[in-house]
């Protein structure tokens, strides 16, 4: 992969507000887009406002479900015109992701236990 695609969060979501789950996954899906036509993503905080950590489980976290390496990852996407403090936010983001996807089953079996299984 040698091309390299620049994403603009602004753009995606059409606004410098990055809360909503529905949001990073639209970003999610144009991210692993640019990784299926085999290009390097540059992935741009310009214009940032509001910006929450669900927002980054959505839009980031998910890319480290299996799909990809974290060498992959780490070699692939970078991330421009971002602030310390949200770079802070996006290495928590994916440190939780990791140990979630590590262990999803229980995990998983955790939280229905916590909230009670609605199936019952």
């Amino acid at each position: 992969m040698s091309d390299r695609t620049q994403l603009k969060i602004y753009d995606i979501v059409g606004s410098p507000v990055w809360v909503s789950t529905a949001d990073g996954q639209k970003v999610y899906e144009k991210i692993v887009t640019a990784f299926k036509a085999k290009r390097k993503v540059d992935l741009s905080f310009l214009n940032r406002g509001n910006l929450i950590t669900a927002f980054l489980n959505a839009a980031i976290g998910q890319l480290y479900n299996g799909d990809y390496t974290e060498a992959f990852l780490t070699a692939n996407l970078t991330y421009t015109e971002i602030t310390d403090e949200d770079r802070q936010m996006v290495d928590r983001a994916i440190e939780n992701a990791k140990r979630y996807f590590a262990n999803k089953p229980q995990h998983d079996a955790a939280w229905k236990e916590v909230i009670g299984d609605e199936e019952k």
